[in-house]
């Protein structure tokens, strides 16, 4: 499975960018046709940027994504009937502004016939959608067709939902309900963008913070945040090194008595332990 670690987004209409898009070092780069196009060009955002994910790709380049607008929107729907005409879509979809798991398995639906590997980036932007969040999040269990892969909290808009500030206190609840849901429908999760690009210090403990919770990324207006991103999610050689003493703890002891470092050690501590080798 790819990693998504990073999600760097930039205006549809931008696509000049493309390139710069594609070597920015992010796992998954989007353009955008909701927040980042104005309502009376989408049209011509459509026309001008979905041509340029026919291009060949390559196994060393990011996810190639697309933001519509939701899918219950006129704007939505011309978004999803172009990528279906598309020959060549887009790798996946940044469905915004979701609320129900029935509008995620509508875009399953219509996607099925012409594109069935599209992978479907559910985002969550109001109390709503955290309120049916583990429904979202396995939407698309057990069906044919896109596969939602990854639940991703726009704090931004969340918080503007509930008139909060983007402090961790008011964000806590619903990037814990993000995560719960993300576990346990066994895809990613994906935190929102820290907006001050000049504030290295603040990104670093923000991501830190959230990589503890349990997400597995963070999301990104500006490239030279990526290599701070991926740093916050990739385990230290020290993490490595203790979890594969772990497994082999583990495994050599049959009682289950093992001990690492003085402290014992089991089959939850070994679940760790490969979730931080399944980040390497």
């Amino acid at each position: 499975m790819p990693l998504r670690r990073s999600v760097l987004f930039y205006p549809a209409l931008s696509t000049e960018r493309w390139d710069e898009a594609l070597t920015s070092g992010a796992d998954m780069i989007v353009f955008d046709l909701e927040d980042g196009t104005v309502p009376t060009r989408r049209m011509e955002a459509r026309q001008a940027v979905l041509p340029l994910y026919t291009g060949d790709r390559a196994n060393t380049d990011p996810l190639r994504l697309l933001r519509t607008n939701h899918p219950r929107t006129e704007d939505g729907l011309r978004d999803l009937l172009a990528v279906i005409d598309c020959d060549t879509p887009p790798d996946g979809l940044i469905l915004p502004k979701i609320e129900h798991a029935e509008e995620v398995r509508w875009v399953n639906d219509l996607m099925m016939p012409k594109h069935p590997h599209l992978e479907l980036v559910v985002l969550i932007e109001n109390p709503q959608g955290i309120r049916n969040a583990r429904d979202i999040a396995c939407a698309t269990k057990g069906l044919d067709g896109p596969q939602v892969t990854c639940l991703f909290l726009g704090t931004a808009d969340y918080s503007a939902s509930i008139g909060s500030d983007l402090g961790w206190d008011a964000l806590a609840s619903a990037r814990g309900a993000t995560v719960l849901a993300a576990r346990e429908a066994e895809i990613d999760a994906m935190d929102g963008v820290w907006f001050d690009p000049s504030d290295e210090a603040g990104l670093k403990g923000e991501a830190a913070r959230i990589a503890a919770m349990g997400f597995t990324g963070k999301a990104s207006y500006d490239a030279q945040q990526i290599p701070l991103i991926h740093a916050a999610f990739q385990p230290s050689a020290e993490e490595v090194d203790w979890a594969e003493r772990v497994l082999a703890a583990v495994a050599a002891d049959p009682l289950g008595t093992a001990r690492v470092d003085g402290k014992m050690v089991n089959q939850s501590i070994a679940r760790r332990a490969r979730r931080v080798l399944e980040r390497r």
